[in-house]
């Protein structure tokens, strides 16, 4: 019977979304190679999309295991608007990206994504060797493939190595014995330039550019370096561990494309799902019916958008869209204890401290312990605050933490800061706020002062530090994008695409939304997805906007 509501569930949110039209203009790759063996991995897609509301696409295919940096992940749309984005794990390497709020848009937008992960442990960069060059660092990876055909698709694949600037001297490449496979020189336009890092200096970058991209036309991209020629890779072939699938990988390096199976671990679909199908078999045949007949109604339009188009052997990287809503000098001064400690970047065990605490003060619950976190209601008044609504949700009927809830709560809040903020003055307002922590003296806090009890939740646990320092959260919350990057090899020169730093999520826009759309989003679509969606579409190609 769960089978059938899911698939009729599928079969609605396909129906709603018959007349959109969405096309894929064009997709940029930024991919930031670390001495640490990490990669940091940024996305610019140029969506356009015509009748009806595109909300947003599926996502799978990455090389590696993801973490998203979701402070730059966002959209921008048109008028100016910059919206974040939901980012929803259906699987593994399988995510729904969407944007924020039920929020959708028709025309054309900007998607930015930005995550790291690791390259060397599963063999994507690493130490080969060849007979006749020697050791050879080898990159060998690929950006993910498209259901759609696009105008073109550049990656440009940064290294810490050092250049004198932009432009890059002609034997540059050559001085690093820098050699290519056939198939990439023959599927790619290649050139070489230097990207300027955080730290001023320039960075040695190759762009691979290719026109009138197919639908799940593939980018493989594997090129060499003689290894002495560059000082990074000095303990990197330590750092390799086991790839992550199963199967065997050989990388002798022959000068011609290589061999690399990568096992489909992925269950056979009909195992799995063989009465859904049966299931489902009827409806797509009356779906296909259907778009047959709405087809024959309407007449398609078509709109193109003028993309960035290859302009020479040595042309300048094209530059991602950002732009700043900041008005100087304003000051967000309503902010909720909660939100102002997202804004000051505490760590979240500290902020669910602070809710704990806030908690307490109010004799609404007692922590029953801190590892593994687990509290008990001591009142049965109900919380006046929605974060305190949500915050206690987050908990089972036996005080346990419900991580994927708890994960609502945090994106909740981090949604209403974006919100307040978008306009902002940031450091100013950063500034505001920690000032307000420097009175050592909680009794100073004014009772009529908003959020009261968590004002001085905070400053305790501001003044107090080791206070709520045992509170452990599920492991899910300690794999953040910065935690995971973060390493004593990272070299401060790391290269982002330009004006990334002042174009984060913080930037960002949000209109009033349908909140009909987002609880049926949520409710259907979400509930569905990862039982039909995900066996019926590729296992390794993104696409599907919806």
């Amino acid at each position: 019977m769960k089978r059938i509501i899911i698939s009729l569930m599928l079969i609605f949110t396909c129906i709603t979304s018959f007349g959109l039209n969405a096309s894929l203009e064009s997709v940029e790759i930024d991919v930031v190679v670390r001495p640490d063996g990490k990669g940091d991995v940024f996305y610019s897609m140029d969506w356009y999309a015509s009748g009806g509301e595109m909300h947003g696409f599926y996502f799978q295919g990455m090389a590696m295991t993801p973490y998203f940096n979701r402070e730059r992940c966002f959209a921008d749309l048109s008028g100016g608007r910059r919206q974040p984005l939901e980012i929803n794990k259906l699987d593994d390497k399988y995510y729904d990206v969407i944007l924020a709020d039920g929020m959708g848009f028709s025309g054309k937008a900007m998607y930015f994504l930005n995550y790291g992960g690791d390259l060397a442990g599963p063999g994507y960069i690493g130490i080969t060797h060849s007979d006749e060059f020697g050791d050879l660092f080898y990159f060998d990876w690929a950006p993910v493939e498209w259901e759609y055909s696009m105008g073109h698709r550049t990656v440009r694949v940064v290294l810490p190595v050092t250049v004198k600037g932009e432009k890059v001297d002609e034997d540059f490449p050559a001085s690093l014995d820098f050699r290519t496979e056939k198939h990439v020189n023959a599927e790619n336009k290649i050139d070489y330039f230097g990207s300027q890092g955080d730290d001023g200096k320039y960075y040695f970058t190759v762009r691979f550019h290719q026109d009138n991209v197919r639908a799940y036309q593939a980018q493989r991209l594997q090129f060499y370096i003689l290894k002495d020629k560059i000082a990074f890779l000095t303990d990197l072939s330590e750092r390799q561990e086991e790839p992550e699938s199963s199967g065997e990988e050989t990388r002798d390096y022959t000068g011609t494309t290589e061999t690399v199976e990568r096992p489909n671990d992925l269950p056979s679909f009909f195992e799995k799902y063989s009465s859904v199908v049966l299931i489902m078999g009827g409806f797509i045949a009356l779906l296909v019916l259907i778009l047959i007949m709405k087809n024959a109604q309407f007449s398609k339009v078509v709109e193109t958008v003028e993309g960035i188009r290859w302009a020479g052997d040595n042309w300048m990287p094209p530059k991602i869209m950002v732009g700043s809503y900041q008005v100087k000098g304003k000051i967000i001064k309503d902010l909720h204890p909660i939100e102002a400690a997202l804004l000051l970047e505490l760590p979240l065990q500290k902020i669910v401290g602070i809710m704990l605490e806030g908690l307490k003060r109010q004799g609404i619950i007692d922590v029953v312990s801190e590892n593994p976190l687990q509290i008990g209601i001591i009142s049965p008044e109900k919380a006046e605050h929605e974060y305190e609504e949500l915050f206690l949700q987050a908990f089972d009927t036996k005080g346990n933490v419900l991580s994927g809830i708890l994960a609502d709560f945090f994106e909740k809040v981090i949604a209403n800061l974006q919100e307040k903020i978008w306009d902002c003055d940031y450091e100013a307002t950063r500034d505001y706020y920690r000032k307000m922590l420097e009175d050592k003296n909680e009794e100073n806090i004014s009772t009529n002062r908003p959020y009261y009890h968590y004002w001085c939740s905070y400053h305790y646990i501001h003044w107090h530090t080791q206070s709520y320092a045992a509170v452990r959260l599920p492991q899910e919350f300690s794999s953040s994008y910065q935690n995971f990057m973060a390493s004593s090899a990272c070299f401060q020169g790391c290269f982002t695409p330009a004006g990334v730093k002042t174009g984060t999520v913080d930037a960002c826009y949000s209109a009033c939304h349908n909140a009909c759309h987002s609880a049926c989003h949520s409710a259907c679509h979400h509930a569905c997805h990862s039982a039909c969606h995900s066996a019926c579409h590729s296992a390794c190609v993104s696409g599907g906007a919806h």
